[in-house]
């Protein structure tokens, strides 16, 4: 009997290759298939933008021998490149409408989109959302693109449903190579990043360059679930990609409102580690370290100390999910925050507040500390321990002043505690930053400091710069 299993394994060997080959064979084919029916809906995005270049030569004669004016900054022309993919024709407005990153469009003066069928239309930008790195533009009908279009928008997908180990194919423009296709896997989901509060990117391992940004990451069934966006520089199989539920999200506010609306609540958090986990006898949460007085949170009862496990009912355990399920709600929505309070379990309603164009957040506060040259910072035990910071009813710790910056010009110094502006108590960085963008926004020459330096009290004033 032995011998007879002996003599058929080489048969069965060969039959289980023969099988294997027709699946992989299939496989690829069924993969082709969808690139094929994905790809006309993937467009390249050229930009003209025009960006100020500081000037080495200026007060130099080296200028006028390499043809550079002698000004301290000009303007240069940079053209740039990205990708987007159809979403929407709109018959009444006789336009498609497409989602890319806002990076790519930002600041453009021409905007050109190139169709898989050859088709050059100019485009214009209908809205765009720095925090989310999302930005909706839209072309004419022109040429038959709208038949094109409805032929060829593709579907959106779900997001949420993704599991870390999905195959994903990333469709886009990569240094200029149109129509290129890479695969991969998500590699993890939630991934924070700099300037991006409550947006959790997707990571994948499919390879994205300069030029995919904008183009979809697409899951088997040929659905959308991301937005290629951005790389880490030197490292490889590192890319991020915007979840599509949260470029649905921003689209429907930009389509409906023409920017998008968050809401806030008022309170700086910081993440349960697994220390302040044992001493306050939770197991998952975010701490709540300060409220903001006169804040929603404040007014609703919300106070320092408390750990919030749930937004209207969703587990809460990260900063981002926290962010997430209070911003996507429009301003003035009452929303349930579960907290934690000496061990005792309490729900507290809150209506929320706007974050509006006021609101300085991590996504311009780097900007706004370069544009000035100041930095600041909340005054925290720590701070107080480490700079021996005097004791001050309210104010921001003066971290950093830059040579030759406005605020150094204005006799500001490292070390100081900036206690007002314009007479108004200073009682954190938000603040200090929001006071700054009002006198920006109602057009003032300047604004008034009150400085707590050492023992002595002075006033300065600061000149604001135009936007």
């Amino acid at each position: 009997m032995k011998r007879f299993v002996y003599m058929f394994l080489p048969l069965l060997f060969v039959l289980n290759l023969s099988y294997a080959s027709s699946l992989m064979q299939q496989i690829e084919e069924e993969r082709i298939k969808l690139v094929e029916k994905v790809s006309p809906g993937v467009a390249t995005i050229f930009t003209i933008k025009e960006v100020k270049v500081v000037n080495p030569f200026a007060g130099n004669p080296f200028g006028d021998f390499f043809g550079v004016p002698n000004v301290p900054e000009f303007k240069e022309r940079q053209e740039g490149l990205g990708s987007g993919f159809i979403v929407k024709v709109d018959h009444k407005k006789k336009l498609v409408y497409l989602l890319t990153n806002n990076h790519v469009v930002e600041n453009a003066q021409n905007i050109k989109v190139q169709f898989k069928n050859d088709v050059v239309i100019d485009a214009k930008i209908i809205g765009t959302d720095k925090m989310s790195d999302v930005a909706v533009i839209a072309v004419p009908f022109k040429e038959g693109i709208e038949k094109y279009a409805e032929q060829h928008k593709l579907q959106l997908g779900d997001s949420d449903r993704l599991k870390p180990g999905t195959t994903v194919i990333a469709i886009g423009s990569p240094l200029g190579l149109t129509g290129t296709v890479t695969m991969g896997i998500v590699s993890a989901l939630d991934r924070e990043m700099p300037g991006h509060p409550g947006e959790g990117f997707i990571q994948t391992d499919a390879a994205i360059n300069p030029g995919n940004s904008g183009g979809p990451l697409i899951n088997l069934k040929g659905e959308v679930i991301g937005i290629n966006t951005a790389i880490i520089m030197g490292a490889q199989g590192l890319g991020f990609a915007v979840p599509i539920n949260q470029a649905k999200w921003v689209m429907d506010q930009i389509l409906k409102y023409g920017k998008v609306k968050r809401s806030k609540i008022g309170v700086v958090i910081q993440p349960l580690t697994p220390e302040l986990a044992k001493h306050f006898g939770v197991k998952k949460g975010v701490l709540v370290a300060q409220v903001v007085k006169g804040g929603p949170a404040e007014k609703a009862g919300i106070k320092s100390g408390d750990i919030i496990i749930a937004v209207n009912d969703k587990p809460v355990s990260k900063i981002s999910q926290l962010q997430k399920y209070v911003m996507r709600n429009p301003p003035g929505t009452k929303i349930k925050i579960t907290v934690i309070r000496n061990g005792e379990k309490k729900d507290i309603y809150v209506k929320t507040g706007s974050w509006d164009g006021e609101e300085v957040t991590s996504a311009n506060m780097q900007e706004m500390e370069a544009k000035y040259g100041i930095i600041v910072k909340d005054i925290t035990p720590d701070l107080v321990e480490r700079y021996r910071i005097p004791k001050v009813p309210y104010g921001v710790f003066v971290l950093g002043v830059k040579y030759g910056s406005v605020a150094e010009e204005a006799g500001v110094r490292t070390g100081d505690v900036i206690l007002t502006i314009n007479r108004k108590p200073v009682r954190s960085a938000q603040d200090f930053w929001k006071e700054i963008k009002k006198a920006e926004k109602e057009g003032r020459d300047s604004v008034l400091l009150f400085i707590q330096r050492g023992g002595s009290k002075i006033f300065t004033v600061m000149p604001i710069l135009k936007k």
